[in-house]
């Protein structure tokens, strides 16, 4: 096994591949785990439109670094950046961390993957949506180089990158990716996402 790339932070476990909760009923971590194999009784009609995650992807295109730069919102903190230019509209890397079915609303790493309907052998449900199981990926304290990300309010007009759910071409795990945009990724330009409204509303409520 590779070890941990240079700049990793302290106290977070580096991943090659997801890990599942316990808060994940066992039919839906199948289904995760091989979606393509899972039987049509456990097979949910919203996953066949996932597309399957490049064959071709090309690893190590990027760096962590540490942000120097006193007037960017991270600064002190990572983030991460092309080592080589990235073509448009390219896989650039998985999102990994712990795939589960809680709220984490204290993390600022969670990211939500999929909303799947409840079925019959599943006792678990979201409490704001009742008859949906919500399934995140959480990085906090375990992941890869793309927990380092930062959103790009603040540091650029527009992001130029941008969260895929996908199916791993050999195993068929549902994951999340991150692409490049419509434009090519410059060498040692910082990948930027957005974190979406509603990352911002849930912790400007929290600071409230």
């Amino acid at each position: 096994m590779s070890k941990s790339p240079r700049n990793w932070p302290q106290g977070v476990q580096y991943l090659h591949s997801p890990v599942y909760h316990s808060s994940i009923p066992p039919s839906i971590v199948s289904l995760f785990r091989n979606s393509a194999a899972s039987s049509s009784s456990t097979s949910i009609s919203s996953l066949s439109s996932i597309p399957i995650a490049p064959s071709s992807h090309i690893p190590n295109q990027t760096t962590i670094q540490k942000i120097e730069l006193a007037s960017h919102p991270a600064h002190g903190q990572l983030g991460l950046f092309a080592s080589k230019k990235i073509p448009p509209n390219t896989m650039i890397i998985y999102y990994l961390g712990q795939v589960h079915a809680e709220q984490r609303t204290t993390s600022d790493y969670d990211l939500s993957l999929i909303r799947l309907p409840i079925q019959e052998n599943i006792s678990i449900a979201s409490i704001d949506d009742p008859g949906y199981i919500h399934i995140g990926i959480d990085a906090e304290f375990m992941g890869n180089e793309a927990r380092c990300i930062n959103d790009y309010r603040g540091i650029a007009q527009r992001p130029n990158a941008l969260f895929k759910e996908v199916k791993h071409p050999t195993t068929g795990q549902i994951r999340m990716s991150v692409w490049s945009g419509t434009k090519p990724i410059p060498k040692h330009e910082e990948i930027l996402v957005s974190y979406g409204k509603g990352w911002w509303k849930a912790r400007t409520t929290q600071d409230d």
